[in-house]
């Protein structure tokens, strides 16, 4: 659990994971040099399956999910930020999954939490699951962040979270976990819960780091891996609509694009 500066979210997101029908557990949070220490947050939580790391610097979030990865002893590692929560029987639904060696990542439904108090379903609800090969997998992202469990050892094989990247780094593991073969399971059931922020100060509030940081994951995952069905499409979208927002910053990575699909 990367935590930075959650001071109003925290403490409800660690009891949703200590709560968990599923005892034998670690919640490891990463505290990524938050103002007020997160260890101060949660001084009266004494579960001694509470783990605390800190950076003394804010390293953003793929750093600290990266310090989690590396420390974790546990054979899966789940996905849960600072602000989110799990339902009590979140890890007893998606454990079992893994007793088929070819799933690397489980995942279930979600529901919202607006600012009112009422519960949504969430965005991606009515698609048909799994959703873990390409092209259908470059479309869209269908897998909700805080409800991913993932196997260890696949996730460090791949390389963890993206350092180059600002945002996304969760789908850019799902499709380098995708490509490296590994099937994904999914729990038709809302076992997790999405607060919606409360203001406008998030990432995902960024418009145009957001359209620039997925036309950065597209641009250099296709590179990468030019013969993967969907790649190419979905990167030559993302460079239309930043060629259509922000023309200036496009000319690069378009020019890169469009010489790689001439030439295949």
């Amino acid at each position: 659990m990367p935590a930075y500066n959650a001071d109003d979210t925290l403490l409800a997101a660690v009891q949703s994971a200590l709560a968990q029908t599923v005892g034998e557990l670690e919640v490891l949070v990463v505290d990524d040099g938050s103002a007020r220490p997160a260890a101060d947050v949660l001084a009266d939580v004494h579960d001694p399956r509470l783990r605390i790391v800190r950076h003394e610097r804010n390293r953003g979030l793929s750093a600290a999910r990266n310090t989690a990865v590396a420390q974790v002893s546990t054979p899966y590692l789940s996905q849960l930020d600072a602000d989110d929560l799990w339902e009590p029987d979140y890890l007893e639904a998606v454990l079992p999954r893994f007793e088929d060696p070819r799933v690397g990542l489980t995942y279930t439904d979600a529901r919202i939490l607006r600012a009112d108090g009422t519960l949504e379903p969430y965005l991606t609800s009515h698609l048909t699951h799994p959703i873990d090969r390409f092209p259908e997998l470059a479309r869209r992202n269908p897998i909700a962040a805080l409800t991913v469990t993932a196997r260890t050892g696949a996730v460090r094989a791949v390389g963890g979270y993206a350092g180059w990247l600002w945002g996304a780094q969760d789908y850019h593991l799902y499709l380098k976990l995708a490509v490296a073969g590994w099937r994904f399971a999914y729990v038709d059931r809302p076992l997790a819960i999405y607060r919606w922020p409360l203001d406008t100060g998030g990432m995902s509030s960024d418009d145009r780091r957001v359209v620039l940081g997925d036309l950065k994951l597209f641009t250099v995952f296709t590179l990468r891996h030019p013969l993967t069905r969907g790649l190419g499409r979905r990167a030559l979208a993302s460079a239309a609509i930043a060629a259509k927002r922000y023309t200036p910053v496009l000319s690069p990575a378009a020019r890169a694009l469009r010489a790689r699909r001439r030439s295949s």
